[in-house]
């Protein structure tokens, strides 16, 4: 194996519900590259850890205590044992960047891996933290994959991520597509682009232009994950986590697009065309509706409001010290859920 230094990393950024975790089982089945579940520890840690430069025991102990307590960790199939005394033989002078890589490279996957060319990094809400990101990995490439905005709010609606709102959604979508876009011209080499619905249609084909992307080979076994259908499902320690992500394990198909036009009303369809707006051709999506009654825009201004003051506060709960970020991340969103669904007239 390359040294840690020298294995580079990527993240997998987008929405949640569009096709980022089918990503992230295509590569956990790719013999070279090492991909771990979700867990946002790389930006949350940052503030406490990135810039320490000779690391104490304490501090490495602490470093590892915080990580086995961030959000979605327990999901990992790991040695946490082994991994503690690995990060306590750590040198002095091992950087935030690489004691993070050790971590992901601690992951015990299901599938049968050889020489790591890659680690990989499946975090959607890293889609508004690249310029963060590429701080601490300057070489950093980031796959950004998107999907209708209105298929992304019908299966949001569907499980309880998030408020289940038309026009909150959307506009996280639209964010979320502008940041990207924005990463994108100020790292035109680092961003890689890709519709779901591509994905789904042209698994081989989209699957290899991203691999080329990276500079790693194609491995047809990356497409056939499926085959620890049973195994992954017992990773997800909550029946809400398999019953959320159970769909991964059928083969990979078109059934999910365009579902929107069945399942979504006239109201819902109209506030989703609105709220994105020319992003929505931007990202290769087709609007039903162009044009905006004063009704649409009325019943779309409180979530748009609601959704823009989510990232606003984020930005400046951002700056705050470790433990009141954290403190503020956990309680803060069902706070801001219980007020918009008191103050919210009809959607």
């Amino acid at each position: 194996m390359k040294s840690i230094q020298d294995i580079p990393i990527f993240f997998i950024v987008g929405r949640p519900r569009t096709g980022t975790t089918l990503l992230l089982k295509m590569f956990d089945a790719h013999p070279n590259v090492t991909i771990p579940w979700e867990c946002q520890y790389i930006i949350n840690l940052y503030s406490k850890y990135g810039k320490i430069r000779r690391w104490q025991k304490k501090e490495l102990l602490s470093f590892y205590h915080d990580v086995m307590a961030t959000w979605q960790f327990k999901f990992w199939s790991i040695d946490r044992e082994r991994l503690r005394e690995d990060v306590l033989a750590c040198d002095p002078g091992v950087s935030y960047a690489d004691l993070c890589k050790k971590v992901h490279l601690a992951h015990q996957s299901l599938y049968p891996k050889g020489d790591i060319q890659y680690i990989g990094d499946k975090n959607p809400g890293y889609t508004i933290y690249v310029d963060q990101l590429k701080k601490i990995y300057p070489d950093a490439k980031f796959i950004f994959i998107n999907r209708d905005y209105r298929d992304n709010f019908y299966s949001i609606r569907n499980v309880d991520f998030e408020l289940p709102v038309v026009s909150v959604v959307v506009y996280k979508w639209k964010h979320f597509f502008r940041k990207a876009l924005q990463a994108k011209k100020k790292y035109p080499a680092s961003v890689f682009f890709l519709n779901y619905e591509d994905l789904a249609a042209n698994p081989s084909v989209k699957f290899k232009e991203v691999c080329d992307f990276l500079g790693i080979a194609f491995r047809e076994e990356s497409l056939e994950f499926q085959k620890k259908k049973e195994e992954s499902l017992q990773q997800l320690k909550t029946e809400r986590s398999r019953k959320h992500h159970r769909s991964l394990f059928e083969p990979v198909d078109t059934r999910r697009i365009g579902l929107w036009k069945n399942q979504l009303t006239e109201k819902e369809i109209r506030i989703a065309d609105f709220v994105a707006g020319h992003y929505a051709e931007r990202a290769g999506y087709e609007r039903k509706f162009r044009k905006a009654r004063l009704k649409t825009r009325f019943r779309s201004y409180p979530g748009i409001l609601y959704a823009k003051m989510i990232y606003i506060l984020t930005s400046i709960v951002d700056i705050f010290p470790y433990k009141s970020r954290a403190f503020i991340l956990n309680k803060g969103p069902l706070m801001l859920v219980k007020v918009f669904m008191k103050l919210r007239g009809s959607d």
